[in-house]
This record gives structure tokens, sequence and C-alpha cells, in this order.
């Protein structure tokens, strides 16, 4: 009896590790053939200089077509499907060649079609940044991003600063650990991303004088409990970042008094050597 139950568990254990194998392999597979469309939609502007006048709609109407197939391949969108798979995406992450993959790619994408992969990985950093510890190749997709941000409207940015902090919605609400955003500060990828997003936000709400009260509500709400996680968090577990917006100290500036402006300077200076 004993050794029928042992060997069912051994069955069980040996069907998930088959199925883990084969999605495993199912990835490459969809990797590789995403790199094959990266390198035709990069070959047409070659080929669109070498054709005739009467053939160019034609190629762009192919590149256009290919660059939805990436994205689709990417995200994993079925046809007659509403909304992309993040599990898809996330197992594509997971792998060193698929996020070289999407830094690449992510530069062809339309702003709307960027904006979901920025999205996507935002939500979704805390596991992301785990399963790249040794790696270390999210860095890379820093600037392909950095690009994508300067198309987004401030509601898509206030999005993408909720999905990657997963703040409440609201200052006064109790304030309980918050793993996520935990995870995001004390990872290099994770910080220099939530101060690239925090830094074009800012730039957004303060130049825009036709933004809507409750965006600006709300915006103002994030900034107000971004910078109490960051006031909040140990110096020793603040990561030092890639990189850091030049308006870093003053984005801040508006949402706190001077004594924890100065204390938050002090702060980041340390760790991230601002002068």
């Amino acid at each position: 009896m004993i050794d029928a139950v042992v060997t069912s568990r051994s069955e069980d254990d040996e069907t998930k590790e088959k199925q883990v194998r084969d999605k495993r392999r199912q990835t490459l597979v969809t990797i590789e053939k995403t790199y094959s469309l990266l390198l035709d939609v990069e070959d047409y502007e070659r080929r669109y200089l070498l054709s005739l006048e009467g053939e160019r709609p034609a190629l762009m109407g192919e590149r256009k077509q290919k660059i939805c197939d990436m994205y689709d391949n990417l995200r994993g969108k079925a046809p007659g499907q509403e909304r992309p798979s993040d599990d898809h995406f996330m197992q594509i992450m997971c792998i060193r060649k698929g996020k070289r993959l999407v830094a690449r790619i992510l530069p062809f994408l339309s702003p709307e079609q960027a904006a979901d992969v920025l999205m996507a990985t935002a939500r979704n950093l805390p596991f992301l940044i785990k399963k790249d510890a040794q790696d270390e190749v999210l860095p890379c997709l820093l600037r392909p991003f950095s690009h994508v941000l300067y198309h987004l409207p401030l509601g898509t940015v206030t999005s993408l600063v909720q999905q990657l902090t997963n703040l409440p919605q609201s200052a006064t609400a109790p304030a309980p650990t918050n793993l996520h955003l935990a995870a995001v500060l004390q990872n290099k990828f994770g910080l220099s991303l939530l101060y690239l997003v925090l830094s074009r936000g800012e730039e957004l709400q303060s130049s825009d004088a036709n933004t809507e009260l409750m965006q600006d509500n709300q915006w103002t709400e994030l900034m107000l409990m971004a910078t109490r996680e960051l006031l909040r968090i140990p110096q020793v577990a603040l990561a030092k970042p890639v990189s850091t917006p030049s308006n870093l100290i003053s984005l801040f500036s508006r949402y706190v008094d001077q004594q924890k402006l100065n204390l938050l300077e002090t702060k980041l200076h340390l760790v991230h050597g601002i002068r």
C-alpha cells in the first residue's frame, strides 16, 4: 500500500516535470520564431530603399503585419482572445534571450503595444526580479522603456506607477507591508524604472496646465505614498540604481516639507552618489 502511494506520487512529479520541460521548449520555439520575424523587420529598411516605388506600399504592409505577429508572439494573444496572457509573457521574460528579444522589439511596436508590454512587466516585476537574480539582464530594458514612457499620457503613467508599486488608492489608507514595492526598491532595475516613471509623470503633471483635477489628485496621492515609502525603507535596503534622473530630488520637493526633503536627499546621496 505504501509502495503504491510512493509510486503514484513519483508519477505525478514526473508528469509535472515533463509539463515544465514541454512549456519551456515551446517558449524557446516561440522566441526563435519571433527572432526570425525581428530580423525580417530589421531588413525591411534595406529592402525599402532598394525597391521600386510601386512595390513600397506592399512592403510596408508586410512589415506592419510582421510587427503585429511579433507582439502577438510576445503577449500570447490567440485569435479571438480579448486579453493577452501575462503567463505566456512571463515565460518568455524568464529566459535571458527572451528579455533581450523584448528589448530589441520594443522600438518597433506601436505606442499602445509597447505600453502594454511595459505594464505587464511592471505588475509582474517582483517575479521577474527573482528570476533575473543570476542573469541580471533586466537592465537592458531601461533604455527602450524610457522611450516608451515619452509617448504615454499622464493617465497611463499614473496607472503604470500603481502597477509598479502596488500602492493603495489613497495616501490616508493604512500602509501595510508592501512586498511588491519592497522588491522593486531593493533591485537596481526596479528602482531605476520607478525613478524613470516618477520623473516622467512629474514632468507631464507640471507642464500640462489642462490636467484634469481627478488626474492631478491621483498623481499627487501616488507621489505622496512613493515619497513616504522611500523615507521609510532602511538605507541599507535601498538598491543602487543603474541610472538616476537629473530631477530626482526636485521632483519630491512639492510633496514633503524641507526637513523630510533633506532626509531624502541625504539618503539618496549616500546610496546613489547624487551630487
